[in-house]
């Protein structure tokens, strides 16, 4: 059973949307003219694993008190089994380092479950000297993986996670612990948006912690270590179908099938053959009934050692929940050399998604979208549209058409286009409806809609405060010596926000290229 990783917002959100979304290609052929949408296919994975590998910086293996004592833990307690890999930083950023060459399809890490923190589905308050249950039965998910946290940290080293807990970054690097000025850093009115209200949201959160979650005489944490614990739930946790028996659950039920089976036959009770038959059918039974009910049901956890794992669109390693083993485990999808990261997939994610939850932007990631939250703002900066026009549009169904546009390096939206063709046509032409613009009308006003789409890109990039060059120029050290949580003189938020809206500017200027503009 395959777990998702659960940074992006939920099915449905901006993260997903581009996938179902129709768009415009922008690969013209000689002309400066739109065609009618086709996808354009992401990159070979070939390619895209030669440039990650020539592109990774060497590792720096983790080798402090707190790592060696998680480690050891693993090794031990826990039960984790682990090949192959290392904890290592690249260029500062923590991860996974191969410790010897990696075969395709071998076990990379497994970690039972009982060492994993695990929220499964009405699952009773664990911490009920935190918080109470009243809250906890209305608290987000993450919000109560976080309390399950706090509370493992607040017994020290009697929490059996205790050496995990406290190797765990501070600062998880995430924009919603941001301030003000490094918010604004990001240039990308929809991530700011969602990211304030993310605050909002985490804000009201611990307030009703503080006045309404915690129980008589207990004091609540602070709400930086809230803060900070849902961070972390939100950037290392993964969802997937619910088990509800345990390892020693289904060796019990085994067991006493086995027995039953053998009392009958001994006793000559029942046919050797028919009661073999029928205890395989209970068995079989067991397992087929965990499998179709956890369809329905989701379980949340958070596996140490498999936490240190960084994402890359290039691979299709996954973390998979094993029935039989009770375990969670990641498989290698492809060869890993000795000192390369060895990643897995979160998922197809923008670098929005990727930005928002983990705290960092994927480089030239075949997922990622722009999206532009007034496009008709600039549509009628360029041409000149009537009022009754506009009063038409806001009238009918694509009234929210030219707001949060989804723009992939293919191009639009078909929803985009067919608003923008009704608010060009001339009088007699929008008389027909707006229903008679889902498609090109002539080559002439498709490319006349090339060159106004062209213009509304060029705007958008010019508001955003710098160029994709000055943004290289300031990664690639234009701002002093590296060192000391700062890459190319930039501290560590500054160079992420720099980082993601220069990935943002490639996601418009490949739409420009393509169009020839």
């Amino acid at each position: 059973m395959h777990l998702q990783q659960l940074g992006h917002p939920p099915r449905g959100g901006l993260a997903n949307v581009a996938a179902h979304r129709r768009v415009l290609s922008t690969r013209g052929a000689g002309r400066f003219a739109p065609t009618e949408p086709t996808p354009q296919p992401p990159p070979p994975q070939v390619q895209q694993q030669s440039q990650q590998q020539s592109q990774q910086p060497p590792p720096v293996i983790l080798d402090d008190w707190r790592t060696q004592a998680f480690m050891s833990w693993a090794r031990g307690p826990a039960s984790i089994r682990f090949a192959g890999v290392r904890p290592s930083t690249f260029a500062g950023v923590r991860g996974l380092a191969a410790s010897s060459d990696i075969a395709p399809e071998a076990l990379v890490v497994e970690v039972p479950r009982r060492s994993a923190v695990v929220l499964a589905p009405k699952q009773r308050n664990p911490c009920p000297d935190m918080v109470t249950d009243d809250w906890w039965k209305s608290a987000p998910w993450f919000a109560k993986m976080a309390a399950m946290l706090l509370w493992h940290k607040s017994r020290g080293s009697q929490s059996p996670l205790a050496l995990w807990l406290a190797q765990l970054p501070a600062d998880t690097g995430v924009p919603v612990r941001w301030n003000e000025r490094q918010i604004a850093a990001l240039q990308y009115p929809h991530l700011i948006t969602q990211v304030k209200e993310q605050q909002r949201e985490w804000q009201q959160l611990y307030d009703d912690l503080v006045n309404k979650g915690t129980p008589p005489g207990a004091q609540p944490p602070p709400r930086e270590d809230f803060i900070w614990a849902m961070s972390c739930v939100r950037s290392r946790t993964f969802s997937g179908p619910y088990v509800g028996s345990t390892l020693q659950d289904r060796l019990r039920t085994a067991g006493l099938v086995a027995v039953l089976a053998l009392g009958n036959t001994v006793l000559g009770l029942a046919d050797p053959q028919k009661t073999l038959s029928a205890a395989i059918a209970v068995l079989l039974f067991n397992v087929l009934y965990e499998v179709i009910l956890s369809r329905s049901l989701r379980q949340y956890a958070i596996c140490p050692l498999i936490d240190f794992f960084n994402h890359s669109s290039a691979v299709q390693s996954e973390v998979s929940y094993n029935y039989f083993g009770d375990s969670y485990s990641v498989v290698a999808s492809r060869e890993f050399k000795k000192g390369e990261q060895v990643f897995i997939s979160y998922g197809p994610q923008s670098n929005d998604s990727l930005m928002q939850y983990y705290g960092f932007a994927e480089a030239n990631n075949p997922h990622d979208v722009y999206v532009m939250t007034d496009m008709l703002r600039w549509v009628t900066a360029v041409r000149t549209v009537g009022q009754s026009r506009l009063d038409a549009l806001r009238a009918s169904a694509l009234a929210v058409s030219l707001q949060q546009v989804v723009i992939q390096r293919a191009g639009f939206p078909a929803e985009a286009l067919q608003a923008i063709r009704f608010l060009m046509a001339s009088d007699k032409e929008a008389a027909a409806g707006i229903s008679s613009f889902s498609k090109p009308v002539s080559p002439d006003q498709e490319a006349q809609l090339a060159l106004v789409l062209a213009d509304v890109v060029r705007r958008e990039l010019e508001q955003l405060g710098s160029s994709l060059q000055e943004d290289m120029a300031l990664l690639n050290g234009g701002g002093g010596s590296g060192g000391g949580g700062r890459k190319g003189g930039l501290l560590a938020a500054e160079a992420a926000a720099v980082a993601f809206r220069l990935e943002k500017k490639r996601v418009l200027t490949a739409v420009l290229q393509g169009m020839g503009a």
